[in-house]
């Protein structure tokens, strides 16, 4: 019905609607709210009052909308580009960003650069929709002797850690639903003071593999390692790890040997900085298929070390916690505005003169939009290595 018929129609009606009693009121307002689609209260003012200067519907009140549906597709290819961050890490990512974007995006103008500019965490939130995972499975367990207990000192939690070195480890395992069988694991190192996280895939939870990750990750970071913390997983839990973290010498390229720490069994919090990254740097990334191929892990691995890795530690800023406060029932956190790892390395005292010359030139070498394009190239390679290894598989069994 057209503004102007629900016009005439309370027109119509609003002498009979004065002159009615109470019950009469009553039903000429039931049958002109379902005619007019219009609300009681509103019903009743316009018959009431004077139609005339009345209009029949009143416009919203309110700001007029300023960032509107145009900036929606920019947003969200710069957000996909760094991974599908939080409001408050985007707000730091599009000022780094936008001059590499508006080369390969040259219809985007100036109005539309300083509103993304302009943007707020809240308004990029409101804009984006984030991603839900589901929950996978655990498969890592303790070892059944407890020779550990004894040989491993414990410490629950880091706190007043100022300098790079002290890391915590992990694995993620890419078993899918099932933990029978071999299959691929993500070992994760993550520095607690500057967030500088390294990742490699192995195949089984063999300690050769740890071992040979654990060097690897040794030689890339870009400090010393003074400790490492496992929880109790039967991966780290054994002789041939404690035993290759605490040697020195010319055949472990150590002058001094790395402390080796544990938290305590089924205490997730204890070791906090390094499952975070297991959610945003692995599970998000890779997914919580299972993963049977050697091939494929092999791939894997080579992404993560030269390209995943990189691309988060020179290009992914994250927060960190400055303190906390309790008041009442309450626990006030305070961040810091979020920082990459390589930034905050470059802010340590505890690195030379020569260590943040080689992370400068090394940054300036790379750019994380080419480095997406390789990241999406990878991974097309992997997961084409994975499916056509399961045809095989599938085929075979067929057969037999």
């Amino acid at each position: 019905m057209s503004q102007e018929l629900k016009h005439e129609y309370i027109k119509s009606i609003r002498e009979e609607y004065q002159k009615a009693n109470k019950r009469g009121k009553s039903a000429i307002l039931a049958h002109a709210t379902a005619f007019t689609k219009l609300s009681r209260k509103r019903l009743i003012r316009l018959l009431n009052g004077n139609l005339d200067g009345q209009a029949l519907f009143i416009p919203k009140s309110g700001r007029r909308v300023k960032y509107g549906p145009e900036l929606l597709p920019h947003v969200k290819a710069l957000w996909f580009l760094m991974e599908q961050p939080c409001g408050k890490k985007l707000k730091v990512f599009i000022p780094r960003l936008i001059d590499g974007y508006r080369k390969r995006n040259p219809e985007i103008s100036d109005e539309l650069t300083g509103l993304l500019l302009k943007m707020s965490p809240a308004t990029l939130d409101r804009l984006l929709k984030q991603i839900r995972i589901s929950k996978g499975l655990a498969t890592t367990q303790a070892p059944s002797s407890s020779w550990y207990k004894s040989a491993i000192p414990v410490q629950a939690k880091d706190w007043n850690i100022t300098t790079p070195g002290f890391a915590q480890a992990d694995t993620v395992s890419h078993c899918g639903e099932s933990g029978a069988g071999s299959f691929a694991s993500t070992l994760t190192v993550t520095d607690l003071d500057s967030h500088w996280t390294e990742l490699r895939a192995i195949f089984t939870k063999h300690h050769s593999g740890v071992i040979r990750a654990l060097r690897d990750i040794e030689h890339k970071l870009p400090f010393k390692l003074h400790t490492l913390k496992f929880d109790s997983g039967s991966e780290f839990m054994n002789f041939a790890v404690v035993s290759f973290c605490r040697g020195y010498g010319p055949s472990y390229n150590r002058v001094k040997g790395i402390e080796v720490l544990r938290s305590r069994p089924y205490r997730k919090n204890d070791n906090c900085y390094v499952e975070q990254k297991n959610l945003t740097h692995v599970r998000q990334f890779i997914g919580y298929e299972r993963i049977e191929s050697e091939t494929a892990t092999r791939i894997l691995n080579e992404l993560y070390r030269d390209l995943w890795c990189p691309f988060l530690n020179f290009f992914m800023p994250t927060f960190k916690l400055i303190r906390k406060e309790r008041i009442g029932s309450k626990i006030i956190k305070k961040h810091e505005t979020p920082k990459t790892p390589y930034e905050r390395l470059m802010e340590s005292e505890s690195l030379s003169h020569e260590q943040k010359e080689t992370l400068k030139t090394l940054h300036a070498s790379l750019d994380p939009f080419e480095l997406k394009e390789k990241i999406e190239e990878k991974l097309k390679l992997f997961w084409s290595t994975i499916r056509s290894e399961e045809k095989q598989v599938k085929q075979l069994k067929q057969i037999a």
